[in-house]
């Protein structure tokens, strides 16, 4: 039965539906920017990827002439536009809907998007990026969510299908191993 008021969905579900609605424009209007050429992309938007760039000095989404030449950041940007942003969309609906079946994609997506986390943060961090300790704090702080909503999404979609499976095989015979 679907839930008619974001009121009576859990905390979690609701920071769920925020993070799941918000990453579709982001999706769409910022991250897809590294993938294309600068002339590709509305003039209106050069604007959002200046103050990432020039403003918070993010290295990763540099578009044009200097943008990243790291393949591995690329590939995560095209899983995104390819893999994700779908998901997305089904995430808003399972979660609109109280779906009780989103929890094993979640943990999926939840794990993937955490484990793509850790290089990005990594390179942020400990990477060759010519960036002040304040400058790395302040991208790590921008990219941070995206490693601890899917973390936590993963562990307690991990959580909830563990409690199926359990009460599922609950009522079955044990087999035992005859040597």
């Amino acid at each position: 039965m679907a839930k008619s008021s974001i009121v009576s969905r859990s905390v979690m579900d609701n920071v769920y539906l925020w993070y799941f609605v918000s990453h579709i424009p982001i999706t769409l209007l910022i991250d897809v920017q590294p993938l294309l050429p600068a002339g590709m992309i509305p003039q209106a938007l050069h604007g959002v990827n200046r103050l990432l760039t020039e403003t918070l000095g993010d290295p990763l989404m540099i578009v044009g002439e200097g943008h990243s030449e790291l393949v591995w950041f690329r590939s995560m940007l095209v899983c995104e536009l390819v893999l994700q942003l779908p998901f997305f969309f089904y995430a808003v609906w399972a979660l609109w809907t109280d779906n009780p079946r989103r929890h094993l994609p979640f943990l999926v997506y939840g794990v993937h998007v955490s484990t793509t986390m850790v290089p990005v943060l990594g390179t942020l961090f400990r990477g060759e990026i010519n960036r002040t300790c304040g400058e790395r704090m302040l991208l790590a702080s921008m990219y941070l969510p995206y490693l601890l909503v899917p973390l936590s999404m993963a562990l307690i979609s991990f959580t909830e299908c563990s409690r199926v499976i359990s009460a599922a095989t609950a009522t079955l015979p044990l087999k035992r191993k005859t040597a």
